[in-house]
């Protein structure tokens, strides 16, 4: 009978790698594919991962989402801007890692993000994201695409995939067959690309075609309806007519996986049941399972067998040894700010003249990060007067002087689960929007209409390194007394 398990990498949760090792030495030894890491402080996590290396019979898939680097999960690694920012992939603005002089730019972060997760033991990264963010409402690729165009997704997509897999890193582009082009979170439900199979051809599945091209080593596949594809309505992770397009006209002999199987993506299936149902479509892989032990159980129940000679022939070729020495954490960490100011687009320049007042619009249920944009603000610019308002019941805008010069900062980050920026933050600043002088965003740029008179300023994400520039060049715009 088959072992079920080797079909699944589920959650490893990097912080409980030590308290909680016993419970994945036993899913280690049950045979599974591997894991993907969540959270964790470094030197804890490469530990960990080093005795369930020992553990298991075939070499362990260590992986993670990794698209801004290993900083981006794990405590000790270094965090880099998202993708959109490193390529300047806006269309109508200038680049701000352009291909002549940030060509050599995205090279170095790519490399760094390899050889830093290659020493936390990680050997597959879900990354580089293929989708082409055309609609501006996307709530959840956004800043995660290197831009809105075939040409600059494909390309740095591509250099990604070389310098990831150049350095013992297995590369997965995602997500497949293209999430660019929608509305919908798939983590909360089945979004809908209505594109025709044409259409499809024309921009969507060019990046894949490249990567494919680039002998990526996985391709993850979206929880997407695509009538084109499949108009039975099945998501196209379990679909096998989107399986048939990827290894028949487009050629992919590599892994395929799914998206997570805790994504409402998968509608109506029972986790057990949309695993069951992928893995028939051919499907290699099974990501993120709730319950392992659930899904084995349901797919024992099936008595069905699955090959996994290309599986196994994948794990075998992975780079499980970590490099050494250590990676220069400090270097890196300043190549990260380096390209963080680089990346930050003003849409035209400006003078803080008079009375300043800045205004931060906090989206996110933590306040971690507009608060400590505003002690910064505070420290650096005492001039300006800060207030934080939340999307709290019962904050009002209140009137601002005509004669006073108006920033308005936003804090909303692109995230799964969120389903894009709260009702109260678009209505506050659409109220805001013809009195600023200035926006900020921190996160999305499709933040702002084009209607304000203010100048806008993308900054993309919001990290220290990020709070730290943007205060850097607010600092050379105003005018002191």
């Amino acid at each position: 009978m088959q072992n079920y398990y080797e079909l699944l990498v589920p959650r490893l949760n990097g912080q409980d790698i030590t308290s909680h090792y016993r419970y994945y030495q036993a899913l280690v030894r049950k045979g599974i594919a591997g894991f993907i890491i969540f959270g964790g402080e470094l030197t804890a996590v490469r530990e960990g991962i080093k005795r369930l290396q020992s553990e298991a019979a075939e070499p362990l898939i260590i992986s993670s989402d990794l698209e801004q680097g290993l900083g981006q999960q794990v405590i000790g690694g270094t965090f880099f801007p998202p993708a959109m920012a490193m390529s300047g992939g806006r269309k109508k603005r200038i680049r701000a890692v352009d291909e002549t002089s940030g060509g050599k730019l995205l090279k170095d972060v790519f490399t760094v993000m390899a050889r830093e997760a290659r020493y936390a033991g990680i050997n597959t990264i879900y990354a580089p994201v293929l989708d082409i963010n055309t609609n501006p409402i996307n709530p959840i690729i956004s800043v995660r695409a290197f831009g809105e165009d075939s040409r600059t997704v494909s390309s740095c997509g591509s250099q990604m995939i070389k310098a990831f897999q150049k350095h013992g890193i297995a590369a997965c582009g995602k997500h497949f067959p293209g999430h660019g082009d929608t509305g919908i979170d798939s983590h909360i439900r089945l979004p809908t690309v209505g594109r025709s199979m044409q259409g499809l051809l024309k921009r969507e599945l060019i990046p894949f075609k490249q990567a494919i091209a680039d002998g990526v080593a996985m391709i993850m596949l979206g929880h997407l309806k695509v009538p084109a594809i499949d108009s039975s309505g099945i998501p196209t992770s379990l679909s096998s007519k989107t399986v048939g397009l990827l290894r028949g006209k487009m050629g992919y002999s590599g892994i395929i996986i799914t998206d997570a199987m805790n994504m409402g993506g998968i509608g109506n299936y029972s986790e057990g049941a949309a695993a069951f149902h992928a893995l028939r479509a051919g499907v290699n892989l099974i990501l993120h399972p709730s319950d392992p032990k659930e899904v084995v159980t349901y797919l024992k129940k099936k008595k069905r067998y699955f090959n996994t000679d290309l599986l196994s022939a994948f794990r075998k070729k992975l780079a499980c040894r970590p490099l050494e020495p250590s990676p220069d954490f400090a270097y890196h960490r300043e190549l990260s700010r380096k390209v963080t100011e680089k990346a930050i687009f003003i849409s035209r320049d400006f003078r803080i003249t008079g009375d300043p007042r800045m205004i931060i619009l906090n989206d996110e249920d933590q306040s971690t990060q507009a608060r400590a944009f505003k002690k910064l603000m505070n420290e650096k610019m005492p001039e300006i007067s800060v207030d934080v308002w939340d999307k709290k019941p019962g904050t009002r805008n209140r009137a601002e002087r005509k004669d006073r010069f108006l920033i308005i900062a936003v804090f909303s980050s692109v995230r799964g689960w969120k389903g894009g920026a709260s009702t109260w933050l678009k209505h506050t600043m659409r109220s805001l929007e013809k009195k600023a002088n200035v926006f900020i965003s921190f996160g999305s740029p499709y933040m702002f209409r084009t209607s304000g008179k203010g100048a806008q300023i993308l900054v993309y994400w919001d990290s220290q390194l990020a709070l730290e520039a943007t205060t850097k060049l607010l600092m050379k715009r105003i005018r002191r007394r």
